[in-house]
């Protein structure tokens, strides 16, 4: 996942080019200006100016350049040995042979080489002198994204004010944004389609309190003491506002891809997939914030809650549960996906 900041900051402070990609595995970071066919690599600083470029029309819309082998060279007129491009691909992004370094010549003109030594870009990235004009289209501008917020996530939703008449807060608090590339979110449409939709998709991670357990003393006839024993699903996905395939049940996993499903209510099946990066990404975030992962798929929560109150029973208890929550939208807001991580070692309990 990648985090936005404004292109000014870098113009003021060349040094900020340096700055190491955010905390955690497959991260990135781009400006707000950075050409649509040009993605930065994940894990890299955007002094090493190495970038996935991928296409924009024809045939091969969406998919990535890929640099030629010397085993991939001819011999063609005059007894020289020519180099025979190779065809994009889809992405990759641990594969080298699709990233390139691009270089600044002189002039304001560019040139572009492959990462790896025997490498050969396509023609049109390897020629010297090409040049890059910019421009933002009008439904992909990306606002300024910085990561994670550790101090408010540390914090907490306000929990003391929410209603027991609530299945869960009231809003949830945003501690962190991102953006992610086509190429990680997968929806079952051509990639060109794809592109077309949402060149990003805006990712934010979002708390809340959920309630996995409740019960009424209306006739005033329960003891003080409540107890609380109750499953709770450690993960779960959502596809366009539905529920999907819970983490473990109907998951499929195909070139580096893993997909979700659910259908509407007319019988119709719908897929998202995200790519085994960026699942990994959001788990690692989740498993340093206290969230457990492992095999089980649910965790028991046990415990017995006794009421404080001394002269006025209580009519209402209920239990709830920290849940984090990734949510995937496309840049006109619809939301794709949303990716719920339960942290059962944050449990509040409260009495009406």
């Amino acid at each position: 996942m990648y985090v936005t900041r404004p292109l000014s900051l870098y113009r003021r402070s060349p040094e900020s080019l340096s700055l190491p990609p955010p905390e955690g595995p497959n991260s990135g970071q781009s400006t707000f200006q950075d050409g649509a066919v040009l993605i930065p690599v994940l894990n890299q600083p955007l002094s090493t100016n190495c970038y996935y470029v991928m296409s924009r029309k024809g045939k091969h819309t969406g998919e990535a350049s890929t640099s030629s082998k010397e085993e991939d060279t001819i011999t063609c007129c005059w007894c020289c040995r020519c180099i025979q491009d190779v065809k994009p691909g889809p992405l990759d992004p641990l594969d080298e042979y699709q990233q390139v370094e691009i270089i600044h010549k002189k002039h304001g003109s560019f040139t572009a080489k492959s990462v790896v030594p025997d490498g050969h870009p396509p023609e049109f990235l390897r020629r010297k002198y090409w040049n890059i004009f910019m421009s933002t289209r009008h439904n992909y501008q990306l606002d300024e994204a910085l990561g994670l917020d550790p101090s408010l996530r540390k914090r907490l939703p306000e929990f003391n004010n929410l209603s027991l008449s609530n299945q869960s807060s009231d809003s949830a608090i945003v501690v962190g944004k991102w953006y992610c590339p086509f190429m990680f979110v997968h929806e079952d449409l051509k990639l060109k389609d794809r592109m077309k939709i949402s060149m990003f998709y805006e990712v934010t991670l979002e708390q809340s309190w959920q309630k996995i357990f409740s019960c009424d003393n209306n006739e005033n006839d329960r003891s003080n003491v409540v107890v609380v024993d109750v499953l709770v699903q450690k993960e779960e996905v959502f596809i366009n506002g539905g529920r999907g395939a819970t983490i473990g049940d109907a998951i499929s996993v195909n070139n580096g891809v893993m997909w979700f499903a659910n259908r509407n209510s007319g019988g119709e099946e719908r897929r998202v997939g995200l790519s085994v990066l960026v699942v990994e990404r959001l788990k690692w975030e989740e498993e340093r914030f206290g969230w457990v992962g492992g095999d089980e798929k649910k965790v028991k929560v046990e415990s017995a809650e006794e009421y404080g109150g001394k002269d006025i029973g209580w009519t209402k208890f209920g239990c709830f549960v920290l849940v984090e929550r990734f949510v995937f939208k496309r840049l006109d807001g619809s939301i794709v996906l949303s990716y719920d991580f339960k942290h059962t070692h944050q449990i509040r309990s409260k009495w009406e």
